[in-house]
């Protein structure tokens, strides 16, 4: 009986434990940078229209992901994780707009 309530009570215990929080396996860095390069492919299918910009967005998004080494699941799985962390998310947004701009972003740390 003893042992029933001991392990009922450990089962309790890691069910009210709070979950692991998972960690984004890009660093904010690189999430900056791919931001950028696909804000830059967005921008160099501007003239086109459906099906054409459609594809070669699709191509130039593919593009960018290999030259990072991830893919587009992972990068928007760890955008989501950073977006909870609204400073953290502020800081990689502004790290993208500094390189879009083409401005260091390590210069003012």
């Amino acid at each position: 009986m003893q042992y029933l309530i001991l392990c009922l009570g450990c089962c309790f215990w890691l069910a009210c434990s709070p979950p692991q929080s998972e960690k984004p396996l890009l660093p904010d860095e690189k999430l900056s940078r791919i931001m950028a390069d696909l804000n830059v492919a967005e921008a160099a299918t501007v003239g086109l229209a459906g099906y054409a910009k459609d594809s070669l967005l699709r191509v130039y998004a593919a593009q960018v992901f290999d030259m990072h080494g991830t893919n587009q699941d992972q990068y928007e799985k760890d955008l989501r994780l950073v977006s909870a962390d609204l400073p953290r998310l502020q800081q990689v947004v502004l790290e993208s707009i500094k390189l879009l701009e083409g401005k260091d972003p390590k210069a003012n740390q």
